[in-house]
């Protein structure tokens, strides 16, 4: 009799290893998705000497007025949305780039959704911010706007205007 309580208690403890870390894989990876919506509205500042044109595409065909992220189905994973955006300088001056959003958190000090917008770097990289960035008249640079969601970030909806204009370069 006592061989078979130890090999039931066995059974049992080898039974509970296997089911508890599936259990907590499924909790935590496969979860009902909670939907974040977000979405930002474009504006962008004209002067007559610092024209500033945000587009979706190299030739300047598109011009972005809004950005729209999508939901976000991971919720219990921190993630990274971004997308690619051609700025160029329409003015016939230099024009030093800047860009500001109503968003409250920016990156990377943010416990909720957050924002950044960087160059010269792939989108996953730590590239500069677009701030204070020269670019010559003429010129068309490419750019990554990116959305920082933190692991269970509050769901509802996410929407902030994105403001973007030249400032004369010396």
């Amino acid at each position: 009799m006592q061989g078979k309580k130890k090999i039931a208690i066995i059974s049992l403890l080898l039974g509970y290893t296997i089911a508890v870390p599936v259990f907590a894989y499924m909790y935590f990876y496969q979860t009902e998705p909670v939907y974040v919506a977000a979405g930002v509205v474009l504006q962008t500042y004209p002067d007559p000497t610092m024209q500033i044109g945000v587009y979706w595409d190299e030739n300047c065909t598109q011009p972005v007025t809004s950005i729209d992220f999508g939901q976000m189905i991971h919720p219990n994973e921190a993630i990274t949305l971004w997308k690619a955006i051609y700025i160029r300088n329409e003015g016939d001056v230099w024009n030093a780039i800047c860009f500001n959003s109503t968003l409250p958190f920016h990156y990377p000090v943010a416990t909720e959704i957050a924002d950044d917008w960087t160059y010269g770097s792939w989108q996953w990289g730590s590239g500069p911010n677009i701030n204070g960035t020269n670019i010559e008249a003429s010129t068309v640079s490419l750019t990554y706007y990116k959305v920082h969601i933190p692991a269970y970030a509050t769901s509802g909806a996410y929407n902030w205007t994105l403001t973007v204009w030249g400032e004369n370069y010396y």
